[in-house]
């Protein structure tokens, strides 16, 4: 075996990182309020116009797109511990040309310093842009999600960025498009922000719903009807979840205006800490009986939720429910192996965050520890030439087999900027790729 060497991890994080008081009160789900609709619009003083959430490809990367580009997906990144950083060498040897965060950047509560040990200090160097949709923990900090809009979409941050060997391109707002005006390649990319509780149907007595973000969904959505091109939609938290509806979800609008758009070839969640894939008819079943959809598209959509970009991995072995998947990564036979008695005792009684946990990894020391290796950990990688768009799982079991090739005890800083990455070794995570 190789030596996989990490840089220092941050006080708090790394092994046992969810058993800490501290961070499970600051990650907590109850006792909150959530008003997210208010929040995010008064991250700017005024609304801007709709066009304005709209940026060109070539505009983020700064060159044209004539012979297409390529660019990842991942989700629930931003624990800063080594099965965060455990990623980066195989998501430098895809080499893509920029990199979008599905939510949950920077654990437990989206504060400065979760930010900083959680994105900046992981990331360092990377040297492409980054694009982010706010997940919950992001809406758990003291401002309500304005650290990550004041990081992501203003220059306030900009000479940290540098500072960083990161590149920023600021994207204008927590919900945004990417497309490509002349359509040199076919393909719009539409990011929602579901909220601190993907209540964005204003369910409650408290709650407002999200018109604003509904309707310029649907608008943008029916100009890439209009012009044919195929998009891809995210958000981070999903209603359809191991294959079953989550009822603590409110998002009936927005899939009701996904399953009315044929142009929708796409939809990619987070939240949940492994790979679940969904056939369309099966997601066209789903959004149909829950959600009312009567006007489903044609050809509904491929689904997919990819939240194991580096946290802690959640389980799969789940009975079957009425949407069946298609994949599971882990497979429950993997989750199984890697996981031990007490963890999975802990999953299966939904008690992740609770004193049973805590007791549990006390005496076994290891319920919800987070195992902190570089393993189970996958995101998506999207190719978008002129005639085609390819979407392909990138699954990778253990980081080790990536090195497999060098002489036993050869040192691998996980942060070089080439890792000596086997490139058998990276075809083989790669799957069979989905055409959009």
């Amino acid at each position: 075996m190789v030596e996989l060497v990490f840089p220092p991890i941050a006080r708090g994080r790394g092994p046992g990182y969810w058993l800490r008081p501290g961070n499970l009160w600051a990650s907590r789900r109850k006792l909150r309020a959530d008003y997210s609709t208010e929040w995010r619009e008064a991250f700017t003083q005024s609304e801007p116009p709709p066009d304005h959430r709209s940026t060109s490809f070539e505009a983020l990367l700064g060159r044209p797109i004539g012979n297409g580009f390529r660019f990842v997906i991942l989700g629930d990144t931003g624990e800063g511990d080594r099965s965060q950083y455990g990623l980066l060498p195989l998501l430098r040897a895809v080499e893509p040309d920029f990199m979008i965060i599905n939510g949950d950047v920077a654990y437990p509560a989206g504060r400065d310093d979760d930010f900083e040990e959680g994105f900046f200090g992981p990331y360092r160097s990377l040297d492409i842009p980054i694009w982010a949709v706010p997940g919950n923990h992001e809406y758990y900090s003291r401002h309500r999600g304005r650290e990550f809009f004041e990081i992501f979409c203003t220059r306030k941050h900009a000479a940290r960025w540098a500072d960083h060997g990161l590149r920023l391109v600021p994207q204008p707002g927590t919900y945004w498009e990417l497309r490509a005006p002349n359509r040199e390649v076919p393909l719009v990319v539409l990011a929602v922000d579901s909220g601190m509780t993907a209540n964005l149907d204003g369910h409650g007595r408290t709650a407002a719903p999200d018109f604003r973000q509904h309707q310029w969904l649907d608008w943008r959505l029916g100009l890439a009807d209009a012009r044919g091109d195929g998009a891809i939609v995210l958000f981070h938290i999903p209603a359809l979840v191991r294959e079953r509806h989550s009822d603590g979800t409110h998002l009936t609008a927005l899939h009701r205006i996904l399953a009315a758009h044929p142009c929708v070839r796409m939809v990619v969640c987070a939240h949940e800490h492994n790979h679940q894939e969904y056939r369309p008819d099966i997601f066209g079943k789903y959004v149909g009986e829950e959600h009312g959809a009567g006007a489903v598209a044609p050809a509904p959509p491929h689904y997919i939720v990819s939240g194991n970009g580096g946290a802690f991995v959640g389980h799969t072995d789940f009975k079957a429910g009425r949407y069946p998947t298609a994949r599971r990564f882990p497979s429950p036979e993997q989750w199984r192996e890697h996981a031990n008695l007490g963890r999975r005792i802990v999953e299966h009684a939904g008690l992740s965050k609770t004193l049973l946990a805590r007791m549990v990894g006390v005496f076994e020391k290891a319920a919800l520890t987070d195992a902190d290796a570089a393993r189970m950990l996958s995101f998506l990688m999207v190719a978008a030439e002129p005639n085609q768009i390819r979407a392909s799982p990138v699954l990778m079991d253990d980081l080790q087999h990536l090195f497999s090739h060098l002489p036993e005890g050869t040192r691998v800083h996980v942060q070089e900027p080439n890792p000596p990455a086997d490139t058998q070794a990276v075809a083989a995570c790669i799957q069979p790729a989905i055409v959009l």
